[in-house]
C-alpha cells in the first residue's frame, strides 16, 4: 500500500486542472528506455517508461501509439501523468504498413502488462502489477479496448480518437478483429475522446472513418463509459508535434492542436486519478470540468462520469 503522505500529495492542485493548461503534479519524474522481448512469440516492444521519482510501488498506464507512430510522440502526456503519481509506459510496436496484424499487436500489449513490472524493477522503478490501466491513440486506442476485454485486472481504459478498423484498404476480420464487438465485455470505466474532424478525408480516406470511430465504440459499451467529442479537433492533435511528417500530413489538422492536446491531458489525469488511484474527488472534478467545457462549446459529451470510483 502507498503511504498516506503520497495520497495527500496527489490531492494538491486537483481543482486547478483545467482545459487550457493542465498543471503538473507534485512528483518529479524520471525516464528509462529499454526493449521487452517475448521469446515465445519472437516479438519485441520498445518502451519509454516515464515514472514518478520515489519508492512506489506506482500504478501504471500502458500507452499504445497510433498506426506507424512511436510512443515517443506522446511524451508530454506521460510526463504529466507521472507527475501525478502514475507511471506511463510509452510503447512502440514492430509493425509496418504491410505486416499489420492487430492480433499480434494485442498480444504484444498483453505481454507488456506482465513483463513490464519486473523489467522496471531492474531499473529501479517499482510498479504495482495490481494497478494497471490502458490508453492509446488511434490504432493504440483500439488495441487498448481489445486487451481490456481480455484482462479483467485492467482498472480503466481510455482512447484518444480510437480507430476500430484494419490496414488501409483492408478489412480482414481475422487479422483485424473489431474492438466494438468486445466493448460489452469491458467492465472497467471507459473514456473515449474523439476528434470532430477525424472523420473528414484529406486525401481520399479519413484517418478516423466515422463507421469505425470512437462514437461507434461508445455505442457498443453497456456500462461506465463517457464519450467526449472535442470540437474542431483533428486526429493527430494528440501528438506532441501534430506536424510530424507524412503520417500527420494525411490527416485533416485541427483548429487548435494545443488546446486539443492539453484538454485531453487534463481529462486523462482526472480520469486515471479517479479510477486508477481511486480518488472520488477526481471523479467529481472530471464531471465539473466536462460540464464547464461543454458549456463553453469546446466539447460535446455523452454518458456520465461515475462519481464513486
Amino acid at each position: 500500500m502507498r503511504t498516506s503522505a503520497v495520497v495527500v500529495a496527489l490531492i494538491v492542485g486537483l481543482g486547478a486542472l483545467g482545459a487550457e493548461q493542465p498543471l503538473p503534479g507534485p512528483f518529479p519524474t524520471r525516464v528509462a528506455e529499454f526493449g521487452l522481448v517475448d521469446p515465445s512469440r519472437g516479438r519485441r516492444v520498445e518502451v519509454v517508461l516515464v515514472a514518478p521519482e520515489g519508492h512506489g510501488p506506482f500504478p501504471f498506464v500502458a500507452f499504445s501509439p497510433g498506426f506507424l507512430l512511436s510512443g515517443r510522440e506522446y511524451q508530454s502526456t506521460a510526463v504529466l501523468l507521472a507527475s501525478h503519481g502514475i507511471a506511463v509506459a510509452l510503447l512502440t510496436y514492430d509493425v509496418t504498413l504491410f505486416t499489420a496484424d492487430h492480433r499480434l499487436l494485442a498480444g504484444d500489449l498483453r505481454f507488456v502488462l506482465g513483463a513490464l513490472p519486473p523489467a522496471a524493477a531492474e531499473r529501479g522503478v517499482s510498479l504495482d502489477p495490481e494497478q494497471i490501466a490502458l490508453a492509446g491513440h488511434s490504432l493504440g486506442g483500439k488495441l487498448s479496448f481489445l486487451v481490456a476485454a481480455e484482462v479483467p485486472t485492467v482498472r480503466a481504459v481510455a482512447g484518444l480518437d480510437p480507430v476500430d478498423g484494419g490496414a488501409p484498404g483492408t478489412d480482414d476480420p481475422i487479422r483485424f478483429p473489431r474492438a466494438a464487438d468486445r466493448m460489452a465485455e469491458i467492465t472497467a470505466p471507459k473514456l473515449l475522446l474523439g476528434a470532430e474532424r477525424g472523420g473528414e478525408a484529406r486525401f481520399g480516406m479519413p484517418c478516423a472513418p466515422r463507421d469505425a470511430n470512437y462514437a461507434r465504440l461508445f455505442e457498443r459499451a453497456i456500462s461506465s463509459a463517457v464519450e467526449v467529442t472535442q470540437l474542431g479537433a483533428g486526429h493527430m492533435d494528440y501528438l506532441d508535434n501534430p506536424n510530424c511528417g507524412f503520417a500527420c500530413a494525411v490527416c485533416i489538422p485541427g483548429a487548435d492542436p494545443t488546446r486539443t492536446r492539453t484538454s485531453a491531458q487534463s481529462y486523462l489525469v482526472l480520469f486515471f486519478r479517479a479510477y486508477l488511484l481511486g480518488e472520488p474527488q477526481a471523479a467529481e472534478a472530471l464531471a465539473r470540468q466536462l460540464a464547464v467545457d461543454e458549456a463553453a462549446r469546446y466539447i460535446e459529451v455523452r454518458g456520465a462520469v461515475h462519481r464513486e470510483p
